[in-house]
């Protein structure tokens, strides 16, 4: 074995993404290598995948069996036969005797469900938690930022958010999510983010599985956001207000008349308490009143 032989195998089999090397002995195709993420994924023993043709596993095969490039979404069908769906990157290998490409398998089920929960609900957030309620990703949906860019929770436990009165119901609640395997929503109440406001959160959990059947991963979206304790500072209010009903201030200027300057003043805390007309104009078109934003 060659140096850049070498060098490709333990790449190969360090890697935690899903990779696969298949050759091709005149029609008939076969797995050759797979790394130890491509076992979790399609569930199979090694053993298991080199006896059959990747047509087993991919539906519609056939259709790219023998092309290079990016497909998406592919489904992918485990050992259990549980349904996932991948972006499977094929490419040609040129160093072996015979024909042979290296797939990547990528699993986006947890994203193609988010993307479903976007066209069909009204979603504030979304993103995507690891086995152990790591938070990985969190994306607004909505036009204008409720906090400055510098504030963040990825990488941070999702407990760790969690209100101390309300962490062990979550606690007790997600062990109950888990059992049933099945998505489930859930309300609490968060710390105080940004040293700003602690938030009521309403949310829903989906879990996700590898082919060998352990949790990948947790889809979440979240469909309401209401500020929860008291005082809160009007421009965060209206920051959370505004997002629950997914409106810019471009989208609010036009709606009340109100210029986009005043707005963003508002919002951004240099215009503490606006004039009652100003007010009622821009509480009445967040479906509010008055003196839910400024008191």
């Amino acid at each position: 074995m060659n140096v850049a032989t070498n060098a490709f195998e333990t790449i190969f089999h360090s890697f935690n993404v899903p990779m696969a090397l298949i050759i091709k002995y005149g029609e008939e195709q076969r797995f050759d290598k797979v790394n130890t993420a491509f076992l979790k994924l399609a569930g199979y023993s090694e053993q298991e995948l080199f006896q059959m043709s990747p047509s087993r596993l991919f539906s519609a095969w056939e259709s790219t069996s023998n092309s290079d490039g990016i497909f998406c979404p592919y489904v992918l069908v485990t050992k259990y036969d549980r349904t996932l769906y991948v972006k499977l990157t094929c490419q040609t290998v040129e160093s072996y005797d015979l024909p042979t490409r290296i797939l990547i398998a990528e699993d986006i089920t947890a994203r193609l469900w988010i993307d479903t929960q976007l066209r069909t609900g009204n979603v504030m957030l979304y993103g995507i938690v690891d086995n152990q309620f790591i938070i990985q990703n969190i994306e607004e949906n909505y036009p204008m930022p409720v906090f400055d860019s510098e504030f963040t929770v990825e990488d941070q436990s999702f407990f760790k958010i969690v209100h101390e009165d309300d962490l062990e119901p979550i606690e007790d609640a997600i062990k109950h999510y888990l059992n049933r395997r099945q998505p489930q929503h859930f309300k609490f109440r968060t710390k105080k983010l940004a040293d700003l406001v602690d938030l009521e959160v309403t949310l829903t959990f989906s879990p996700f599985y590898n082919g060998d059947e352990t949790l990948k991963n947790n889809g979440f979206v979240v469909t309401d956001l209401r500020a929860y304790s008291h005082p809160v500072d009007p421009s965060i209010k209206l920051k959370v207000l505004m997002a629950r009903c997914n409106i810019s201030a471009q989208q609010l200027s036009e709606a009340t008349g109100i210029s986009v300057q005043t707005i963003s003043k508002l919002r951004n805390g240099k215009i503490g308490k606006p004039h009652r007309l100003t007010a009622d104009l821009i509480a009445t078109e967040l479906n509010v009143k008055r003196q839910d934003i400024w008191e």
